[in-house]
């Protein structure tokens, strides 16, 4: 009886057991079906394709619009409005829903295309002209500031030519937004252009948009009129791609990286390639120049600025004696004689500016020896300017002055707020010095900063900012600061130890505003590219420079206080400015109203 009761209830039990795993197993199997039915490329019922402007930011779960600032779901249509000579972006974003499941296959095999864009009257704006790039998220676990955010953001924009999925990093995502990036070539006719955007899944069309371009009378100048020094590294570029710094083929790549920021009407910081090679004999400074790199930075990029160290490292390692020294003097003056003499000869010498050794001066020792490197330039090569990263108001008395030595200061966005520096800069500009800001880890919101989950707008109203001040241009310390992240398109805490200087916020995109093109393929599925890889802040940032050049064109062709009123509409000071997208489209469309009269 024990014997069979026991084989009773064990076979009982496993009976249970079988029952158990035959209907999870049927569990899984329907729930499989259910996935495998909601990717499948026949079932496009459930795809939404809709747009926004280019300063918006969409997230991975934000609901599709039916109507914005640029979109009209009801007519299918984009409409945007531009100058000649600018670049006008707007995005067209894919919706799908999640399929369910535990780390579910992601709906594949999406493209985007676009056509060009032709006038009533025939005239044609090439679709060579009208650039898609697919956007990369990345993965956000701090935030940056009071207003940012956890989760996935849109960054890298990665060249798009072939198919792909809604799989981002870790997770599939609702949204896959496609940027597309439309050039008003120079001279275009005024009128309306007209054109398409065609989003397919696996070769089939499953939404087609119209688009609407405004062309204004009116044409951008090929001269930017803003300074933009904008820091970008040769160190961390070879590395990233595994390159020696003398090769050909690095030659070829810095070339790129330089030729992006150009494009993008910036400019570098630091030129490396234009650093001369220097050798010592005794107390003579024998210097080399590439001609061939300045032929091709000078002459046709038009660099603006060549920022060259008033004492470089190379001098400093082959002298080994104390700074300030009569020796010291001599090399140093040798050096920057010569360096005066190259640029004289080819008529540069009004783009040649030395900056101080000491970055952000903050001690009375480090305005002491500011000063004196500034006494060096100014009595080796009188006239030509020298540059400090400090404000012409000092922080403490007790440190002295360096207005009366330095020429062109370049001030923290901090010092902004003080009007006593704002006057001071004034001042200085009349006496001729340029006046610059920049913007680094320890300016807090509300003033803008660079960092992913910053508000969009935050890089586009540097330019705007910089008018309302009157300076003459701003600075960014670094495009590519990677080497404090193992990929920055993985991580996007790319410079940690700003986290000292932050508040306790984490820097997301700190010092980092493009990515390396060789890793593109490895996170976007694109291919990989020869150059950098561009992203929404540094797109936004050259959005902000073409402002900045309406600004410009409305004082050019004779009404600057028009061109006043705008600004002071946007901007009161660096911590009070608009970021209301709705604002600045109606201020850009008073702008092109006002310029389309004077050029009549």
């Amino acid at each position: 009886m024990k014997a069979s009761s026991t084989f009773k209830d064990s076979t009982k039990g496993r009976f249970g057991f079988y029952a158990f795993c035959s209907g999870l197993a049927f569990l899984v199997f329907l729930l499989s079906g259910l996935t495998l039915f909601a990717q499948s490329p026949d079932d496009n019922g459930n795809v939404k394709v809709w747009a926004v402007p280019g300063e918006q930011k969409v997230r991975p779960d934000d609901k599709p619009e039916t109507a914005n600032l640029v979109w009209s779901a009801a007519d299918k249509q984009v409409s945007i409005a531009g100058a000649g000579n600018e670049h006008v972006p707007f995005q067209v974003v894919i919706s799908t829903p999640v399929p369910p499941g535990w780390r579910p296959k992601a709906p594949d095999g999406f493209f985007v295309k676009a056509s060009g864009l032709r006038s009533d009257r025939g005239d044609l704006i090439g679709k060579e002209n009208v650039k898609l790039y697919l956007e990369h998220y990345i993965q956000i676990y701090a935030v940056s500031s009071p207003v940012g955010a956890t989760g996935y953001w849109p960054d890298a924009l990665a060249p798009l030519s072939e198919p792909f999925s809604m799989q981002a990093q870790y997770i599939v995502v609702g949204n896959r937004p496609v940027w597309i990036d439309v050039f008003i070539p120079s001279g275009t006719p005024k009128g309306i252009y007209t054109g398409t955007v065609t989003v397919e899944r696996f070769g089939k069309v499953l939404e087609t948009i119209g688009v609407s371009l405004e062309v204004y009378g009116f044409s951008l100048p090929d001269e930017t009129h803003i300074i933009t020094y904008m820091n970008i590294s040769k160190n961390e570029v070879t590395r990233f791609y595994n390159a020696s710094g003398s090769a050909p083929v690095t030659e070829e790549l810095m070339r790129n990286y330089f030729s992006f920021l150009f494009d993008h009407r910036m400019e570098t910081w630091f030129n490396d390639p234009l650093v001369p090679e220097i050798t010592l004999k005794g107390e003579k400074v024998d210097l080399k120049f590439n001609e061939e790199r300045y032929d091709y930075y000078m002459n046709k990029l038009k660099l603006k600025r060549v920022i060259l160290e008033t004492v470089p490292h190379e001098i400093t390692r082959q002298l080994k004696t104390e700074p300030f020294s009569p020796v010291f003097n001599r090399v140093v003056k040798s050096y920057l004689t010569s360096v005066e003499s190259f640029f004289r000869k080819r008529g540069w010498l009004d783009r040649l500016v030395f900056n101080s050794p000491i970055d952000e001066p903050n001690t009375k020792k480090d305005y002491e020896e500011t000063r004196l490197y500034a006494q060096l330039v100014h009595e080796a090569v009188p006239g030509v300017p020298f540059l400090s990263t400090e404000s012409p108001v000092s922080d403490n008395p007790e440190w002295g002055t360096l207005r009366g030595y330095v020429n062109n200061f370049c001030v923290h966005g901090n010092a902004l707020n003080d009007p006593e520096v704002k006057q001071a800069l004034l001042e200085e500009q009349a006496k001729g010095g340029e006046a610059t800001w920049y913007i680094s880890c320890d300016q807090a919101y509300p003033q803008p900063n660079y960092f992913i989950d910053a508000p969009a707008l935050d890089p586009l109203m540097v330019p705007w900012i910089t008018e309302r001040y009157k300076m003459n241009g701003f600075l960014y310390w670094a495009a590519n600061f990677w080497n404090q992240t193992p990929d920055p398109w993985l991580d996007p805490v790319t410079f940690i130890s700003g986290f000292e200087c932050s508040g306790g916020y984490v820097l997301n995109g700190e010092g980092s505003l493009i990515y390396p093109g060789n890793h593109t393929r490895r996170y976007t599925g694109q291919p990989d590219v020869n150059g950098p890889v561009s992203s929404i802040r540094f797109e936004l940032l050259r959005e902000g420079i073409e402002d900045y050049e309406y600004i410009w064109l409305l004082k050019e062709k004779g009404d600057p206080a028009f061109a006043d009123e705008i600004v002071r509409n946007m901007v009161i000071d660096v911590s009070t400015f608009s970021r209301n997208l709705a604002e600045l489209y109606l201020s850009r469309k008073a702008m092109a109203k006002r310029l389309e009269e004077l050029v009549k």
